[in-house]
Parts: structure tokens; sequence; C-alpha cells
């Protein structure tokens, strides 16, 4: 404690010698002093940071950015670059892909909503006035009951849409089947149906066998991934089994479908959510 007291007892001494003004001029020296030294980094701060984003340092993997499609960490750079090196030619690059690639991707939106367009009007329409239904099939792939093959096709009436799926067998034997597959590497998916209604049976001098079935939101899923696949195969299997690939016919008929239906399922909850707008709104 002396020691304490021994310490405290001249800096007391110190202070108390000073008098209030000499304290208010050492006070404002040090301020004077600590905004000349905040002034003088500021004015550093722009250079050290111009240095810290060199153009070169800042371009050095621009185009690997540009292939990747990395367009907000070029955007990012681009910004560094206005800012600090306005007049280099990295900048004026920079620019340029960022330009380049904003032109590609708009030139995409417009070729994919010009397809989106044309997806429904390329399909075959034929309205049902008795159960009030329109249906839209593939122009291009008739899918007759005795053939081999897999398609969708859509329906629509005033309150919904739907895709149905129809898988069929033609041959000289009857396989009996009753069990239906479709596959993409490796990927299967089980498709469920009723034997009794919704498989339907024919022959003459060969056989037939087919189901026409509704999609779920499950086998819906399957198909937008299984149209990308690269091995796609259906089956259909009960007392003897028929496997085969699905040529590259269906599956762009498949395709179409899809982004045709996907247009109209759009475009129909647009009309509700307009609908509703407009009865809340009480028009």
């Amino acid at each position: 404690m002396k020691v304490k007291h021994s310490i405290l007892i001249p800096c007391c001494g110190v202070l108390l010698s000073c008098n209030n003004g000499e304290l208010e001029k050492k006070i404002q020296s040090l301020t004077s002093e600590v905004t000349l030294l905040r002034d003088s980094l500021n004015s550093v701060m722009p250079e050290l940071e111009g240095y810290r984003n060199s153009p070169e340092k800042l371009c050095s993997n621009i185009d690997e950015l540009y292939k990747a499609g990395n367009i907000y960490e070029l955007k990012s750079i681009k910004g560094k670059l206005e800012k600090y090196h306005p007049e280099s030619k990295e900048y004026t690059k920079v620019k340029d892909l960022v330009s380049k690639y904003e032109s590609e991707q708009l030139k995409k939106a417009e070729e994919e909503k010009k397809a989106r367009l044309q997806a429904v009007s390329k399909l075959r329409k034929k309205y049902d006035d008795i159960n009030h239904i329109t249906w839209y099939e593939n122009p291009y792939f008739m899918h007759y009951t005795n053939t081999n093959y897999t398609s969708i096709y859509i329906g629509q009436n005033e309150g919904s849409i739907w895709l149905r799926l129809r898988m069929s067998y033609e041959g000289e034997d009857w396989i009996f089947f009753e069990y239906a597959y479709l596959s993409y590497d490796g990927n299967t998916f089980n498709i469920p149906f009723d034997k009794y209604r919704e498989k339907q049976t024919e022959n003459d001098t060969r056989v037939w066998e087919w189901i026409d079935v509704r999609v779920s939101d499950d086998l819906l899923a399957f198909l937008k991934k299984m149209v990308n696949g690269k091995s796609i195969k259906m089956r259909l299997s009960g007392k003897y089994t028929k496997t085969r690939n699905l040529t590259t016919t269906e599956i762009k008929a498949i395709k179409d479908v899809l982004l045709a239906y996907d247009v109209l399922e759009t475009e129909m909850r647009k009309e509700a959510k307009d609908e509703l707008v407009k009865s809340i709104k009480g028009e």
C-alpha cells in the first residue's frame, strides 16, 4: 500500500501543478495531431486500396469466371476496377465481358420464351364437348395402342390441368403384365395402376396390352429427370417381361409435352391468381 501511495502522490502533484489553461492547450494539441493523422491516413488509404486491388490481380481469373457464368463475381471486379482503375484496359475488358454475358442471357431468355409460347401451339388439340375437356397430344408422335411405345398427353378443363401416361405392348404372344416401370440411369419408378380398370387388352393376328393412367406429382417429378437421362427404359412385367429402350423420338415427344404442360399450368395459376385479386378488390 505504501508503494501505491508513493506513485499516486507525484502524479497528483503533476496534475495539480498544471493549471486549467495549460491542460486545455495540451488537449487541443493532441486533438490536432489526431486529426492530422486521420486526414493523412484517409488520403493514403485510396492509394493503398488501389495497390491492393491492382488490375492484374483482380483480372487473374476473369476468363474462368465468364465461362463458369459467375456474373456476380465479375460485376464485383468491375466495380473495384471502376473505382480504383477506371482508365485501365482491364476495366474495359471486364466491362465488355459483363455486357456480353448479359446480352447472351437476354438472348437465351428470349429464345426460351419463344419456345414456351410455341410449345402449346405445336400440340394437336381436341375438344371433348360432352365432358368439356381439351386434350393435347403430340402431333408428330402418334401413340396407338397396338405399338410398343410410352408417351404422355395433357387434359384440361375449366378448373384444372393434368397429365396422363400411356404405356403399350404389341407382339405375337401375351405377356399378361401386372407391373409397369420406367427407369433412367439406374433409377426406377413403379407405375401404379388398377389392372381391372386401367389396363386394356385386344388381339387380332397379334396381341396388344396397354395402360393409360393419370400422372401423379411423384411421377411428374421423375419424368422431368428421366428425359435428361442417358439410358431410358420401360418395362412391362407379369407372367412374362418386355423391356426396351425408349427411342429418341419418344423422349423428345415426352419433353415437348412436359414443356407445354408447364406453360399451360403456369398460365392457369396466373389466371386463378388474377381472379382472386379481382374478387378481393370487389371488381
